[in-house]
């Protein structure tokens, strides 16, 4: 036999090699990379990781009608005309009966308040969306404001803040579904890290807002006054009043406030009204939620392992989206021991099956 056949079936037999090599190998290194999902944990901003959970809140809630809006539901064959403005004589009575069951009595009508109630009402595909993300917040941010004895219409300063989205960030940085600045979310024990923001957290900037309303009204004793310090800072508003000693009335210091918060009690005030009157303008939540549980179905459980989402979801059957959905304070996809995740309440029984192949799992890939 020839030296050139001889290299030939030794090249051949060494090509064959790597083919079989390489097929054996592929699946654990597949599974070895989602457990190795994010190497580079010191410096989310360079992870492509990061990046993809990123991509994929700007797909669940960024504005995309397919992601945002959900699944049709069927409500009439025939689509409703939206109702898009309002009698003032109307407004005014349906508004006055809104602020007799108030606790907060500042519900009343003027014509900037029928400009933004007409604002929204323009909105009508907005307002469905946000009916349908509201069934799956307002339970949770009720339960909290009844805690701190709040008054349960302030649920309603979280849409005019983020849309009820909780990773939105504001150009001035201010982030989460509160929208808590750094200074103020460390002030009521928000943690930021590499790993996770908690201003991203509903329940705990849930709490976070409560307190720091509860802070607001001890400090001004008016809840007109509080909304605006809210949104402009109690420092903006310490000086307004100590410009005005005799007011304390929002409306009559209405244009010494910055224009963003003299647009904003009469936002909140439009809000109250589209929530509890969206019906009686032909609006509906013609999406489903993307949520596909509601709060009260889940649970928070502790995390003993260094485990990456996507295989912790693969192994408990639930889909990524609907995980990260449920924790959104997570910058990256893998969560270090002491963490804990927001779990459905029907996946624990699974979870506990499992919770030792998770360990035994990560020392596997470790080694």
């Amino acid at each position: 036999m020839g030296t050139t056949t001889i290299r030939n079936i030794m090249f051949f037999v060494f090509i064959l090699k790597s083919f079989v090599i390489q097929s054996v190998s592929k699946p654990f290194l597949e599974q070895r990379n989602v457990i190795n999902f994010h190497k580079n944990i010191s410096n989310p901003k360079l992870d492509l990781n990061n990046i993809y959970i990123e991509k994929l809140w700007k797909k669940m809630l960024g504005g995309k009608k397919k992601y945002l809006s959900g699944r049709k539901l069927s409500h009439n064959n025939k689509r409703n005309i939206i109702i898009t403005n309002i009698n003032p004589e109307e407004l005014r009575l349906r508004l006055n009966l809104l602020n007799q069951k108030s606790q907060i009595k500042i519900l009343k009508y003027n014509t900037i308040v029928h400009a933004s109630v007409e604002s929204y009402l323009r909105m009508g595909k907005y307002i469905e969306r946000i009916i349908s993300l509201s069934d799956f917040y307002f339970p949770m941010f009720e339960e909290k404001l009844e805690k701190y004895r709040l008054p349960k219409e302030l649920k309603y300063l979280a849409i005019i803040e983020s849309n009820l989205n909780p990773v939105v960030t504001s150009k001035a940085g201010a982030k989460g579904i509160w929208q808590f600045m750094p200074e103020t979310g460390r002030i009521y024990n928000l943690d930021i890290n590499n790993i996770y923001d908690e201003r991203n957290d509903p329940l705990k900037s849930t709490e976070a807002a409560c307190r720091y309303l509860k802070f607001l009204y001890k400090k001004i004793g008016n809840w007109e006054l509080v909304l605006a310090a809210y949104n402009a800072g109690p420092g903006t508003v310490d000086k307004i009043l100590q410009r005005h000693k005799n007011s304390k009335n929002f409306w009559e210091l209405w244009e010494s406030f910055p224009k963003e918060t003299q647009n904003y009690i009469p936002k909140f005030i439009a809000i109250n009204y589209i929530m509890n009157y969206y019906k009686e303008h032909n609006i509906y939540a013609h999406f489903s939620s993307p949520y596909k549980y509601k709060y009260k179905e889940t649970i928070l459980i502790p995390i003993k392992e260094k485990i990456s989402m996507k295989f912790f979801a693969y192994n408990l059957n639930i889909s990524y989206q609907d995980l990260v959905l449920l924790n959104p304070k997570y910058l990256v996809d893998l969560i270090p021991s002491g963490n804990k995740l927001r779990l459905p309440k029907n996946k624990i029984l699974l979870f506990k099956r499992k919770e030792g192949f998770f360990s035994i799992s990560k020392r596997i890939y470790k080694n």
